[in-house]
């Protein structure tokens, strides 16, 4: 059975897409069979990895509730991936992407779902299907403040906070109703590199920091949904 992971966060700037596509990556690198999925419709991971031309996407997915051979792209850092566009936004079937995922279940080990920041149907029909919930939070208030809205939004999925920077223990009393994943991501200025290469730092820059962080990140996570 698949485990479906949302990464989600409602504050802007939070890592949210960089880890979404960093966690696939690092899955990879542990010999799991990797979905990712953009489901926002500003489709930042899609623009990041040279997709945004696809024929087909998310939504056309979402519709047939089917996945063709022809549908899913492997990418060279050997995760599949669906990629979005804007007519997402006006897509409000919050059942649908559990039904597609529900195909899928024997297909891939894990599958990785990328989301806006913001409250909206898109949010909800990921955390309809979600096994886990993975909120990037760093110690800015604004990150705080949307992890803690983000965890209050109904879900039945194993809830996580995978701390960013500076993101202390003093903080981790705010999220006693969240498991702390055992890693922390620091802030590197080497993503844009990484982007213009249309690949993760984990591809770029193997052996940095960043890249060691996200690898115990996803290994705590995959141990945590017994994948180990």
């Amino acid at each position: 059975m698949s485990s479906i992971i949302v990464v989600a966060n409602i504050a802007g700037g939070t890592y949210k897409s960089t880890t979404a596509h960093s966690l696939a990556v690092a899955s990879v690198e542990y010999g799991k069979k990797v979905l990712l999925i953009d489901l926002d419709p500003r489709a930042e991971i899609t623009f990041n990895l040279g997709y945004e031309k696809s024929r087909e996407t998310t939504l056309e997915l979402l519709q047939s509730l089917s996945l063709s051979q022809n549908n899913d792209i492997t990418t060279a850092e050997r995760f599949d991936f669906i990629g979005a566009d804007s007519r997402l936004a006006s897509y409000t079937d919050v059942n649908s992407l559990k039904t597609f995922l529900s195909s899928l279940s024997t297909r891939y080990d894990v599958v990785i779902i990328d989301t806006p920041a913001q409250i909206d149907s898109r949010l909800a029909m990921a955390l309809v299907a979600a096994d886990a919930l993975v909120v990037p939070t760093s110690a800015s208030i604004h990150s705080i403040r949307g992890a803690i809205s983000t965890l209050k939004v109904d879900s039945a999925a194993k809830k996580f906070i995978l701390p960013i920077d500076q993101f202390g223990t003093e903080l981790e009393k705010l999220f006693d109703n969240a498991i702390l994943i055992d890693a922390l991501i620091p802030f590197t200025a080497g993503i844009d590199a990484a982007t213009s290469q249309k690949r993760s730092l984990l591809s770029t820059d193997k052996s940095s920091d960043f890249a060691e962080a996200y690898r115990e990140a996803a290994y705590s996570l995959l141990e945590h949904l017994n994948h180990f």
